[in-house]
């Protein structure tokens, strides 16, 4: 129901990032990919296109990492480019478009949101969070991937996509927060240290059921009912921009006529010829392997899977408790200053 097109023959800025990401994209929903490597470069090819198009329509849109996983379910239900790329646009568009951004600051302010339900319905989970000082990081794959980063259970991830896509784009920070709730009683029962709860807090979808996930959305409806997206803001000072995503939501989508096709300017007007949601970052920025966000992001999630590795293999060894700690916690702060960083504009 959209008429943009944009000129799908000059390349994206952001490409050469994706060209990196396609080789290591991991297929774990099928056997035939764990078989078959050729079938896996066929389809990591066919993913390729479909990021790329969106990008080529879009060019204002930036990519990062992350979003070739939420293509590639597409991709993956619906077995061809075609509608994977008609989905991965509407999704780019109206649910994840505050990530596509030349920063992170949105995203980042939704998952501070987080914390704000979480003093709503478990102020214990909320003030071990504030009193270990651990920030909301843990999270951020789940907010930019849908959970499909964190999941190797194909059903439970397409059951929780089927269920973002008829909802607001903050749905998925609803669904965090009553996961989170839901497991109440074992993250009071991490240890008491701030590389212990981080790490729990990061490989807790792994932990949860199908059934399970279907528990959590439901408390994740009532939870997005009880306190909706301009509620939340105001009950936490945190307000998004007016042209967020979580912002325009009603304005946008929710103006779409599958009958009478429309161009996304004509939502959001372009004011000479430069998109109002623009990303301020040059082309030449942007290329820049050393400074782009994408692979800022791609250090920080390095960094916290490190600093996990680092303690299992302290304990595995019986060091010190505390060497253990001090290992993962140094690894994780400087995680949390390469997260600050994703917050100022180039």
């Amino acid at each position: 129901s959209l008429t943009d097109a944009g000129d799908r023959t000059t390349a994206h800025a952001d490409e050469g990032q994706l060209a990196l990401d396609l080789p290591r994209t991991s297929l774990p929903m099928s056997l035939e990919y764990r078989r078959d490597a050729d079938a896996t470069k066929r389809r990591q090819a066919q993913l390729g296109t479909v990021v790329r198009s969106v990008l080529r329509s879009y060019p204002w849109l930036g990519y990062y990492q992350g979003f070739h996983e939420l293509s590639l379910i597409f991709l993956s239900v619906f077995g061809s480019e075609r509608p994977a790329i008609e989905a991965s646009k509407m999704v780019a568009l109206f649910f994840v478009r505050d990530a596509m951004a030349s920063n992170l600051d949105n995203v980042l302010q939704q998952l501070q949101l987080l914390y704000v339900v979480l003093k709503a319905i478990s102020p214990e989970i909320h003030e071990l969070l504030v009193e270990l000082e651990v920030p909301p990081f843990f999270a951020i794959s789940w907010v930019l991937t849908w959970f499909a980063h964190d999941l190797d259970d194909f059903q439970s991830i397409c059951r929780i996509f089927d269920f973002l896509i008829v909802s607001p784009p903050m749905q998925v920070v609803y669904m965090a927060a009553a996961m989170l709730k839901r497991n109440e009683r074992d993250i009071l029962a991490y240890e008491q240290d701030f590389a212990a709860v981080h790490t729990g807090l990061s490989k807790l979808p792994q932990t949860v059921k199908e059934k399970g996930w279907r528990d959590i959305i439901d408390d994740s409806y009532h939870l997005q009912t009880e306190y909706p997206a301009t509620k939340l803001q105001h009950m936490g000072n945190l307000h998004l921009p007016k042209l967020s995503v979580v912002n325009t939501f009603e304005a946008t989508w929710m103006r779409l006529d599958p009958v009478r096709p429309l161009a996304f300017t004509s939502l959001v007007p372009c004011k000479s010829g430069q998109h109002p949601l623009a990303s301020v970052v040059s082309s030449s920025v942007a290329q820049s392997a050393g400074n782009s966000k994408e692979n800022r992001m791609a250090r920080v999630i390095d960094l916290t899977d490190t600093a996990q590795k680092a303690r299992n293999l302290a304990l595995q060894h019986k060091w010190p408790l505390v060497v253990a700690t001090v290992a993962s916690a140094t690894m994780l702060m400087y995680a949390w200053m390469l997260m600050q960083q994703l917050q100022i504009h180039a």
